[in-house]
C-alpha cells in the first residue's frame, strides 16, 4: 500500500472480504423479528396469558375479553416501533458521521462504517476519530474526554496514537488506520464513541417501582384467594378461578406501561416527520421538564453561514498577510472557510508550524518559512490595549462578527506565553439571524424557560444578537474572560443572559451551576466546543450538521437546524407528558383499588367481589378511553406536578373511598338484608361512579371538549353496562337495593372529597 495515495479498489476488497472493516452490529435498532418478539413475549404479556389460560381451562371463556385489550395493545406498539425505526434509519442516514480518506490518489468522503485497515484518514477540526490510527502526517489537538473523562485537549504529532471515540478540537493530519472495527479502542470500552448517559426518566422510575411493589404482592395474594376459596369457603373450581383472576388483573395497571411508550412512540416518529430525531425515547419526557435552555449563537440563532462584508487596514501589509494567511492556513470551521473563499489570491508557502485556532485560545498562527508570522484571532486577546476604530466599534454594535490579523518578531509557539502583537488590520465577518430565532426564543420565556446565550464571540456581538431575537435583559452581558471562581461563575450564569468569550471549559461549567440550583437544563450546540457541556446537561441537543462529537453525545438532532423544530419538540415533550401523568392516576386508581378490596376481602374471608370482564369494562372507561381522547387535547405548559404526586392527589383518595365503602358495605350485608351476588352488583355501581368521579376530577376545570368526552363516556360506560349485563354477572336490584346503592355512592363521593381535599391542604403547606 502507497500511503501517499492510500488503498487500491483490490486491497480495500481483499480487506472487506476479510472482515478488516469498521463495520459493527448497530444494537441501537431492532430488526422487524426482534420488535415482534420483544413487544410479544414480555412478562406483561405473560403474566396475562397464564391468567388466560386458567380462564380457559374453566370454561370462563366470557372473561377473556381482556386478551383483546392486550393483543390490540400489543399490535399497536409493534407497528409504532416498526414506523419509529424506518424514520430513524432515514434520519440517520443525514446524521451519519462519515470520514474523508485518501484512495488511489484521490479523497474520498465515506461512512464511518466503511472504513477498512489501513485506509489514510484526512482528519480536520470537528471530526470524530471512529478507529485506531497513527498520524502520518500534520498534527492535532484532540479531546479524550468521551473515553477518560479528562477535558484537556491533547496534542497529537506524527508516529502518536489517535484513538477512536476521541474527536478533533484542532488542525488536520492524515493517519493510517491501524485498528477498525471490534478491535477498536472504543469497542473495547462498548461503544463510548457514543456518548453513554444514564436514563434519569422520572416516568420510568415510578412505573418500575409500582411494578416492583405490585409484583411481590402478586403471587402470595393469589396464592391466598384459592387456598381460601378451595380450603375454607368451599367455592367451586370455575369460581376462586375468575375470582382470583379478576383480583390479579387489576393489581397491573394493564396497559399503562404500553400508553406510555406508544404516546412517546409517537411523538418520536411526529417530530422525525419535522426534520427532529429523537436518540434516547426518554429525552421527550426530559425536554418537558427544562427550565433552562443554553444557546450557542454561531450555527444556532445564526446559520454558521459566515461571510466576509468589509476590512480595516491597520497597515501597509494588510492585504498581503491576509491573502497568505488565507490561502496556507488548514483549519476548517466557519471564520477560516470564510476567510479561504474572500481571499483567494494568495499562492501556497512553505509554512515552518502552524497553530490550529481553539476556542480555549481564541486564536490561531501560521509561521512561515519566510520568518513571516502571522496571527488571526479576537482582538481582546491579541491586543488588548488596541483603541478600537469607530468603524469596528459600529459594526461591533451591529452585531457583526471581528477578527484582528496581527504579526509576530518571532515564531509563535503553542505553550508560550503569547509575545506582542502588531496590529495589521480588522475583518468584519456577518453570519444572517435565523428567521424563527425571535418567535422561538419569545415562546421559550413566555413558558418558562430561561433562555441563556452562551457564546465564544465578542461579548458586545453576542449582545446586540441576543438583543435582535428579543432575549431578555440581552444588553446585561458578561465577558466570561473576567469569571475567574466559581462564585463568579455561579453568579454570572444566574443573574445573566448573555455571556460571551467563553471557553468550552466554562460552558461546562455554566450548565453544572445552573444544575445545582436545581434547574432541568438543555443545551443546544453544533461544535466541538459545545460537547463537554452538551455531555453534561440534563438533555443534549445538537443543532443542524454539527460536528460529529457534538451530534454523537445529543439524545436530540435538530437535523434542519430551525429553532422553531425545537420549539416542537419542547410542546410535544410537554404535551405527551401532561397526557401520561393524567392517565397515570386514572390507570392506578385500578391498582390501589384491587390492592385494598384483596387485602379486605382476604381479611374477611370473603371472595374478591368483581369478574374480570367486570375489570376490563370498567378499564376501558374509566382509564383507556378516557387517557386516548385526552391524547387530541394540546397542553404546552410546563409539568407543574410529578407523576407520584397526581397519583397520591387523585387514584389515592378514590381507592380509598371505594374500599372504606366497600367494607362498610360488606359489614352490614346481613342487617341489610343484601346476599353476597347483591353486594358484588352493588360494589361492582359503586366502582364505576368513583371511577366516573375521577375522570371528573382529573378533566376539572372542564372545558368543552372535555364537557363532551367525559358525557360521551358515561353514556358509553352506561350502556356498555345495559348491552353487555348477563356477561358481567350482574344482578336485578329491588328498588330498596338501588337506594342502598345510591347512598353508599354518595357517602364514597363525600369520602373522596374530604380526602382530596385534606390531601391538597397538605400539599400546600
Amino acid at each position: 500500500m502507497n500511503v501517499h495515495t492510500g488503498l487500491t479498489q483490490e486491497e480495500i476488497k481483499q480487506r472487506i472480504k476479510n472482515k478488516q472493516t469498521n463495520a459493527v452490529i448497530n444494537r441501537k435498532l431492532k430488526s422487524n423479528w426482534e420488535i415482534i418478539i420483544t413487544n410479544t413475549f414480555n412478562p406483561f404479556n405473560l403474566y396475562n396469558m397464564v391468567i388466560a389460560a386458567a380462564l380457559i381451562y374453566v370454561g370462563a371463556f366470557s372473561s377473556l375479553m381482556f386478551m383483546g385489550v392486550i393483543i390490540s395493545n400489543t399490535l399497536v406498539f409493534i407497528i409504532q416501533e416498526m414506523r419509529a425505526r424506518k424514520l430513524i434509519e432515514k434520519l440517520q442516514i443525514i446524521v451519519s458521521p462519515k470520514t474523508w480518506v485518501l484512495r488511489e490518489g484521490k479523497e474520498v468522503l465515506i461512512k464511518n462504517e466503511e472504513i477498512v485497515l489501513d485506509d489514510i484518514l484526512i482528519l480536520k477540526a470537528g471530526n470524530q476519530i471512529s478507529v485506531d490510527a497513527t498520524i502520518l502526517s500534520g498534527s492535532l489537538e484532540v479531546n479524550e474526554s468521551l473515553l477518560t473523562g479528562e477535558v484537556d485537549a491533547i496534542e497529537k504529532n506524527i508516529n502518536d496514537q489517535l484513538f477512536s471515540g476521541s474527536y478533533v478540537v484542532s488542525g488536520e493530519c492524515h493517519a493510517i488506520a491501524k485498528h477498525v472495527g471490534i478491535d477498536s479502542y472504543a469497542m473495547k470500552l462498548t461503544h463510548h464513541a457514543v456518548s453513554e448517559r444514564p436514563v434519569t426518566s422520572k416516568l420510568l422510575y415510578t412505573f418500575k417501582r409500582v411494578t416492583k411493589i405490585t409484583s411481590l404482592f402478586v403471587l402470595p395474594m393469589g396464592a391466598l384467594l384459592i387456598y381460601q376459596g378451595l380450603i375454607v369457603r368451599h367455592q367451586p373450581l370455575n369460581s376462586i378461578v375468575v375470582n382470583t383472576a379478576s383480583a390479579l388483573l387489576g393489581m397491573l395497571p394493564q396497559g399503562l406501561v404500553l400508553l406510555t411508550t406508544t404516546s412517546l412512540v409517537a411523538s418520536m416518529i411526529k417530530l422525525g416527520n419535522k426534520r427532529a430525531l429523537i436518540q434516547e425515547l426518554y429525552a421527550i419526557e426530559s425536554l418537558s421538564q427544562v427550565d433552562a435552555l443554553c444557546l450557542d449563537k454561531t450555527g444556532t440563532i445564526t446559520y454558521g453561514k459566515l461571510s466576509v462584508i468589509d476590512t480595516l487596514a491597520l497597515d501597509d501589509s494588510f492585504e498581503d498577510a491576509i491573502e497568505r494567511y488565507a490561502k496556507n492556513n488548514i483549519d476548517s470551521n466557519f471564520t477560516a472557510d470564510a476567510l479561504k473563499e474572500h481571499f483567494n489570491k494568495g499562492h501556497a508557502e512553505s509554512i515552518h508550524s502552524m497553530i490550529p485556532f481553539s476556542s480555549e485560545r481564541k486564536w490561531a498562527a501560521l509561521n512561515f518559512e519566510s520568518n513571516l508570522n502571522i496571527i488571526m484571532g479576537a482582538p481582546e486577546v491579541l491586543a488588548p490595549d488596541l483603541n478600537t476604530p469607530e468603524k469596528i466599534t459600529q459594526a461591533i454594535q451591529n452585531g457583526s462578527r471581528i477578527i484582528l490579523l496581527g504579526s509576530c518578531e518571532l515564531p509563535i509557539e503553542k505553550n508560550e506565553p503569547l509575545q506582542p502583537v502588531k496590529p495589521l488590520g480588522f475583518i468584519i465577518l456577518e453570519d444572517q439571524i435565523r428567521e424563527d430565532a425571535k418567535d422561538a426564543i419569545a415562546f421559550f420565556q413566555d413558558n418558562g424557560v430561561a433562555v441563556k446565550i452562551i457564546s465564544g464571540d465578542n461579548p458586545i456581538t453576542v449582545s446586540k444578537i441576543a438583543e435582535k431575537v428579543g432575549v431578555l435583559d440581552a444588553n446585561n452581558t458578561v465577558d466570561a474572560r473576567t469569571l475567574h471562581t466559581e462564585e463568579a461563575l455561579h453568579d454570572a450564569i444566574l443573574n445573566h443572559s448573555v455571556i460571551g468569550r467563553a471557553t468550552p471549559a466554562q460552558k461546562l461549567e455554566f450548565v453544572k451551576q445552573l444544575q445545582s440550583e436545581g434547574n432541568h437544563v438543555a443545551m443546544t450546540g453544533d461544535g466541538i466546543n459545545d460537547v463537554l457541556a452538551l455531555k453534561t446537561a440534563n438533555c443534549a441537543i445538537a443543532m443542524g450538521e454539527g460536528s460529529d462529537a457534538a451530534l454523537n453525545v445529543s439524545q436530540v438532532i435538530v437535523t434542519d437546524g430551525r429553532l422553531s423544530t425545537l420549539v416542537d419538540v419542547l410542546k410535544e415533550g410537554r404535551n405527551v407528558i401532561h397526557n401520561i401523568t393524567r392517565s397515570a392516576s386514572m390507570f392506578y386508581l385500578r391498582t390501589l383499588m384491587t390492592f385494598f378490596v384483596t387485602f379486605a376481602a382476604i381479611a374477611m374471608v370473603i371472595p374478591f367481589p368483581f369478574v374480570p370482564l367486570q375489570v376490563t369494562l370498567t378499564n376501558i372507561f374509566a382509564s383507556g378511553l378516557p387517557s386516548l381522547l385526552l391524547l387530541f387535547e394540546k397542553n404546552y405548559s410546563k409539568p407543574e406536578i410529578k407523576i407520584s404526586q397526581h397519583v397520591l392527589r387523585y387514584s389515592l383518595p378514590s381507592a380509598l373511598a371505594i374500599i372504606i365503602t366497600w367494607v362498610l358495605l360488606n359489614i352490614f350485608r346481613g342487617p341489610l338484608g343484601l346476599s353476597l351476588a347483591h353486594t358484588q352488583t352493588i360494589s361492582f355501581f359503586i366502582n364505576g361512579v368513583m371511577s366516573m368521579y375521577l375522570i371528573f376530577l382529573i378533566y376539572s376545570p372542564m372545558n368543552r371538549y372535555r364537557k363532551i368526552v367525559y358525557v360521551l363516556n358515561c353514556i358509553g360506560f352506561v350502556g356498555s353496562i345495559m348491552i353487555m349485563r348477563p356477561l358481567l354477572q350482574l344482578t336485578t336490584l329491588t328498588y330498596f337495593e338501588v337506594a342502598l346503592t345510591v347512598g353508599f355512592c354518595s357517602l364514597a363521593v363525600f369520602i373522596n372529597t374530604a380526602i382530596y381535599n385534606l390531601i391538597l391542604r397538605i400539599s400546600k403547606q
